[in-house]
C-alpha cells in the first residue's frame, strides 16, 4: 500500500515554480499517493487555473493579503477539518527544486513514527540554506540552521517549513499556526510548539532540493537603505512587525528576552547595522 501524504502550500504569482514543485513531488515519488491543498493568494499570473488542471489538488482562494503564515493557516485549517485520513502532512514551499525520490528517502529514515522530519535544502552552490533550527541560547534569539550531517545532534528545536513531514496524528494534535503571525516566524513558532509538547524533530542528513536564501538587499536589514525606509520595511508584513516579534520572543524565550530584543532591531536601524 502506498503512503498517503497531504501536501500543504501557499503561493502567489509564481506559476511556473508552483506547478513545477507539485509536479516534481508527484512524478518523482511514485510510491507515494499525494493530495494537495494549495492556497492561491489572489495571483494574477494564471496560477489558480493551472493548479485546477492538476488531479488531486484542492485550491483555496486568498484575498491577496494572507502572506506566508496567513496562507499556510488557511491550508492547515482545511486539513485539520477534513475527515480524510493520511499517513503524513507535508508542509512545503513552491520555490524548492525537489530532487528525485526525495520524499520517499525521507520516509526511509528510521524512526518511531512520532517524529517530525525536516528536509534541509541547499543553494545553487550546494551550501545549506534552510533546514532544522537549534537554539544557541535560552535567552538570546540566536540560532543555527543544521542539515543533519554535522557532528551536532540530529534533533533540533524548530524548523524552516520549506519541506517538513509531520505524522498525521501529530499534525492533528498540534493544531494550526498561531494567528498572530502574518508572514515570517509562523513556522519557527509552530516548531517550537511541537518541541514544548515533547515531539521530537529530526533533520535528515541529505538535501531534499535546492532553495536559495532570501536576499538581504531591499529588506529592513539592508544597510544601503535610509533609516526611514528600513523602519517602514521592518514594520511591514514581510519585515519584523513589532507585535509579532514581541509575541514570538515572549512565547518561545521569556519576558526578559522580549523586552531586550524588541529594542534591538531599532538600534540596528539607528546605528546603520
Amino acid at each position: 500500500m502506498r503512503t498517503k501524504i497531504l501536501g500543504l502550500m501557499t503561493c502567489f504569482n509564481r506559476k511556473e515554480k508552483t506547478i513545477t514543485a507539485i509536479s516534481n513531488l508527484i512524478s518523482k515519488n511514485s510510491n507515494i499517493e499525494f493530495k494537495f491543498v494549495v492556497v492561491d493568494d489572489n495571483s494574477t499570473d494564471g496560477t489558480k487555473a493551472a493548479l485546477e488542471k492538476i488531479r488531486g489538488v484542492v485550491v483555496l482562494n486568498g484575498n491577496g493579503q494572507l502572506f506566508y503564515s496567513g496562507g499556510m493557516r488557511m491550508a492547515m485549517q482545511y486539513a485539520l477539518d477534513t475527515t480524510e485520513v493520511y499517513d503524513y502532512c507535508l508542509l512545503f514551499n513552491d520555490d524548492v527544486g525537489f530532487y528525485s525520490q526525495t520524499i520517499e528517502k525521507m520516509l526511509s529514515v528510521k524512526n518511531t513514527g512520532r517524529e517530525i522530519l525536516v528536509g534541509p535544502t541547499c543553494d545553487t552552490e550546494g551550501k545549506l540554506s534552510y533546514g532544522g533550527v537549534i537554539k544557541k541560547s535560552r535567552f538570546r534569539p540566536n540560532f543555527d540552521i543544521i542539515d543533519g550531517t554535522s557532528e551536532r545532534a540530529k534533533s533540533c528545536d524548530t524548523f524552516n517549513a520549506n519541506c517538513v513531514l509531520i505524522p498525521w496524528k501529530i499534525f492533528k494534535e498540534l493544531g494550526n499556526m498561531d494567528s498572530v503571525y502574518s508572514h515570517s516566524l509562523g513556522d519557527f513558532d509552530y516548531g517550537f510548539k511541537a518541541s514544548r509538547r515533547g515531539i521530537p524533530i529530526w533533520v535528515c542528513d541529505f538535501f531534499v532540493g535546492q532553495c536559495s536564501d532570501n536576499p538581504v538587499s531591499g529588506s529592513w536589514r539592508d544597510t544601503d537603505l535610509s533609516r526611514r525606509e528600513r523602519l517602514k520595511k521592518k514594520e511591514s508584513p514581510k519585515g519584523l512587525p513589532r507585535k509579532e516579534w514581541w509575541h514570538y520572543l515572549k512565547t518561545n524565550y521569556s519576558i526578559g528576552t522580549a523586552i531586550v530584543y524588541s529594542i534591538t532591531p531599532y538600534l540596528r536601524i539607528l546605528i546603520r547595522r
